[in-house]
């Protein structure tokens, strides 16, 4: 059996706007969520999956 990695998940690219930092988040094993932390202040985001979702991949936390 072949370990999934983080190159072959889909990902949003997020920008924290609490330090001014940009990111990227990879879709959870589970395919529901997005789960990212900010790696200054360690703000966490979760960004649920839904069937009728947008289609933006880019993003900014305030």
């Amino acid at each position: 059996m072949e370990a999934k990695t983080y190159e072959h998940r889909p990902y949003l690219r997020v920008v924290y706007e609490c330090c001014n930092i940009y990111q990227r988040i990879y879709r959870d094993i589970s395919g529901r969520f997005y789960l990212g932390r900010c790696p200054r202040c360690l703000r966490t985001v979760r960004f649920e999956i839904a069937p009728d979702g947008t289609k933006a991949r880019d993003f900014v936390v305030h």
